[in-house]
């Protein structure tokens, strides 16, 4: 028996080919994870003797350790951010269709028609918000869960159902708007974080892999990545950062949190250091939408700049006590049931929400403009984002006025 083998620990090897790398591996015993061909690389799960033996084989060109990642979106008991003044999330939760602009925007008839945007996150919840348009068609396009490489995919824990309805959501507000910036834009779920919203580099990496294999089957457009963790090196050679540039280079939309563990500077985590995605920090009303003057950075922001001197976020958006769908027997839910109103909603902050916001705007903007290079989305954003109003001056209608598109 090999003593030597029963204790082992994941990596991520990057290679010239896939093919010489998984020789390589067979070669040593090694146990392979995950092929991660966007970036060349694959997870494996190696002993100490048989990571030192690969380390000098021609075939593998970096070592990787699996690091861990987390969706940036948590309720927290002592957060006055997070905290309702009277425990009823319908009137103290944002209405964001407003604040950003959007619901003027859907009046014109953008609402992210023909345009879908993938999640990677926790999964996602098959309440009809979600997976049904207003014309009740089906626009769940895809699931595929990269934690198992299959395509059963659910949410336990409930932030990627949170999430992905501040984009998408079709249900109706009290006030008769749709709960979400892009209620007709078509949406495509992929897991990458388990029912504790705990996440790994090979898994995150796995699912990005499969947006861009299936980019142009799905008409991909516009990539969602609400969470983060705290950069290891400079933003080019961090695996994930990586394959986050190759969904970039492939014509993707990327729209990459801040993070969470601001307001200090340098705090921006990875992916959202990668100078070439759409970074969003979090912004919030004071619990009250209508007064401008009021609103602040949210505390736990993530601030730049980055350690490549790159100047994050590239804007904020509402990230504060935001209102999206999730399931009452989720992880989140049935710990903090005072952020549920036990029906359909959960009320939560963090720049997740606020890059939510964000991915729905962009889609919106994509639908008037399909023309558009991920670049070109994001100079009009920068350019365009004003302080959240009710408005025509506010985010997502000022960034519409700049094309030639319907609100001219």
């Amino acid at each position: 028996m090999n003593h030597d083998r029963a204790i082992t620990q994941t990596y991520i090897l990057q290679g010239h080919d896939m093919a010489t790398l998984k020789v390589a591996v067979q070669a040593v015993g090694g146990e392979i994870t995950h092929e991660l061909g966007i970036i060349n690389a694959m997870g494996v799960r190696l002993s100490d003797a048989e990571l030192r033996t690969l380390k000098e084989h021609d075939a593998v060109r970096r070592v990787y350790a699996d690091a861990a990642v987390e969706v940036t979106g948590k309720p927290t008991k002592d957060d006055s951010s997070t905290s309702t003044s009277n425990g009823n999330n319908n009137i103290d939760s944002t209405y964001l269709g407003r604040m950003t602009g959007a619901v003027a925007l859907h009046q014109e008839g953008l609402t992210g028609d023909g345009v879908t945007i993938a999640v990677v996150d926790t999964g996602t919840w098959n309440d009809n918000g979600i997976v049904k348009n207003p014309n009740n068609e089906t626009r769940l396009l895809a699931e595929y869960d990269a934690t198992t490489d299959s395509s059963s995919v659910a949410d336990g824990y409930g932030h990627g159902s949170h999430v992905t309805s501040i984009a998408v959501n079709s249900r109706l507000t009290d006030n008769g708007e749709f709960g979400g910036i892009a209620p007709m834009a078509d949406v495509v779920t992929v897991r990458a974080f388990d029912d504790l919203g705990r996440g790994t580099y090979a898994n995150v990496i796995r699912a990005l892999d499969w947006v861009v294999a299936n980019k142009d089957t799905y008409n991909i457009r516009v990539l969602n990545l609400s969470f983060g963790t705290e950069p290891r090196s400079y933003y080019w050679d961090d695996p994930m950062n990586q394959a986050v540039m190759a969904a970039w280079q492939a014509g993707i939309v990327v729209v990459a949190s801040a993070g969470n563990t601001g307001p200090e500077a340098m705090t921006i985590g990875a992916p959202g250091n990668v100078p070439y995605v759409i970074t969003v920090g979090a912004m919030t009303d004071n619990y009250t939408p209508d007064i401008l003057y009021d609103d602040f950075l949210a505390t736990f922001s993530s601030a730049g700049p980055t350690v490549e001197g790159f100047v994050k976020p590239d804007l904020v958006a509402p990230g504060g006590h935001a209102r999206g769908l999730m399931h009452t027997n989720v992880y989140l839910a049935v710990t903090y049931p005072e952020f549920h109103d036990g029906a359909k909603y959960f009320m939560m902050s963090g720049t997740s929400q606020a890059t939510a916001v964000v991915s729905g705007i962009a889609a919106l903007l994509l639908q008037d403009e399909p023309w558009l290079t991920p670049d070109e989305v994001k100079g009009r954003l920068m350019s365009s984002a004003r302080p959240a109003s009710y408005g025509s001056d506010s985010l997502a209608y000022s960034v519409l006025q700049q094309g030639a598109g319907l609100v001219n």
